[in-house]
């Protein structure tokens, strides 16, 4: 096993602090105590496109020994950052997942942020190409070269069209493949190199094959559960792209936050997927 980084240990502790305030818990061992190098993902929201008290629209963000990369931008993601133990400036890559204001609409507030905290680096934005055009767009109606000192954003989107690897990092292997939604989308592939272990995130997507094969084996899928919707997915059909794909746990994300039985959600799924199955929490964290 590969040993913890300082920047590892750092979190860590953050988290336990975090932890402390909220009375709340890690759902992890040390990394200093067991010698191993965690990659936790962050819920920073778990609402469809309608947030409630206690669930910001859906965006997350996963830690490695020397990474941080977050998913997707909505609401107030600076704080969203702080309550979840991290430094917004320690976000490296920001990943983004298709072009619907849910996903990406603060990602203006996120760029004045991170320039006002006294941002030294541009920030990396990857994705779908018509997310990040649109997030450009979004983003030059503030007249941000007139913010002395910003460092603009850098873009990067990839090729929809195969199976694509999305950010091949030091600690990270992130690839993506396309959803089927009512826009172009992407849905994520995460691979830990300290564990070997993978995380996929479905994004918003209707069931389909190929999120089938790409989340084949996979130790955790978080996959979104909106409703009998076009463009989206039940629960029920979460569930039974879990067993399909054959993978360990199942995490439901994306799901409505206001007037809906959570209780039911799970059972759903749990008609359809065999193996462990949550809801995923604001705040709550998974390791791999």
């Amino acid at each position: 096993m590969g040993q913890p980084s300082d920047v590892t240990t750092q979190r860590f502790s953050r988290r336990l602090s975090r932890a402390a305030r909220t009375g709340g818990s890690l759902p992890c061992i040390s990394p200093v105590a067991s010698g191993w190098v965690l990659t936790l993902l962050t819920f920073l929201g778990t609402a469809s496109a309608v947030a409630g008290i206690g669930h910001e629209n859906t965006f997350l963000v996963v830690e490695g020994d020397s990474s941080t990369v977050m998913i997707d931008c909505a609401g107030s993601p600076l704080q969203r950052l702080q309550m979840a133990g991290i430094d917004p400036l320690d976000v490296d890559y920001l990943v983004l997942t298709h072009a619907h204001p849910d996903h990406i609409g603060g990602f203006p507030v996120f760029a004045l942020g991170l320039w006002l905290v006294g941002q030294q680096n541009s920030l990396s934005v990857v994705g779908e190409r018509g997310a990040l055009e649109t997030a450009a767009k979004l983003l030059a109606l503030f007249n941000p070269d007139k913010w002395p000192g910003f460092h603009a954003p850098q873009f990067r989107s990839i090729d929809l069209s195969e199976e694509s690897v999305l950010l091949d990092l030091p600690d990270l292997l992130i690839t993506a493949c396309q959803t089927q939604h009512l826009v172009p989308g992407l849905a994520l592939r995460i691979l830990s190199k300290a564990s070997g272990q993978v995380l996929v995130y479905s994004s918003d997507t209707e069931p389909a094959p190929q999120l089938v094969q790409f989340a084949r084996g996979a130790d955790v899928l978080v996959h979104e559960a909106s409703g009998p919707m076009r463009g989206h997915s039940t629960a029920g059909q979460a569930g039974q792209v879990a067993t399909a794909a054959g993978v360990g746990k199942l995490f439901l994300i994306h799901y409505p936050a206001n007037g809906t039985d959570l209780k039911q959600l799970l059972t759903d799924a749990q008609s359809q997927f065999a193996g462990p199955t949550e809801l995923a929490r604001d705040f709550g964290v998974v390791e791999w």
